[in-house]
């Protein structure tokens, strides 16, 4: 992924195997459009945003975009491998409170993207688990 000016989260790491409750990351300032994600000063997110089966995010950034969606967060990720691993959920809200889901499921590591249009896109909070979950 390009080099971009850093947002830095913080928050808890690591696996989030209980239904209903998500892992999740803050950035009270947010990351902004052409920024990436950093957790703890860390840009390398692969040892803190994981779940089951060997499933990992290890970049994510937010862009703007041409055309009907103003902006894409595009996470550099792969799911859980392995027969009925299921999916890695992530979830992420903007500033102006409105929250955006993303499944990946695909062992292959690829960056998988989420459009959205808003008045305020700064990403202010990330979440991720082993199971889908509402917030």
């Amino acid at each position: 992924m390009t080099n971009y000016p850093l947002a830095n989260f913080t928050g808890s790491c690591g696996e989030s195997s209980t239904r209903g409750q998500p892992n999740s990351v803050t950035c009270p300032r947010g990351m902004q459009p052409n920024e990436a994600a950093a957790i703890d000063g860390n840009t390398d997110l692969s040892t803190c945003m994981v779940a089951n089966g060997g499933a990992k995010v290890y970049g994510i950034t937010l862009t703007g975009s041409p055309g009907i969606y103003d902006y894409v967060v595009n996470v550099d990720a792969q799911g859980p491998s392995g027969f009925g691993s299921g999916s890695m959920y992530l979830a992420f809200t903007d500033q102006s409170g409105d929250t955006y889901s993303l499944s990946i499921y695909s062992s292959s590591r690829s960056v998988h993207t989420v459009r959205y249009n808003s008045q305020q896109p700064a990403i202010v909070k990330m979440w991720w688990s082993d199971y889908s979950f509402d917030v």
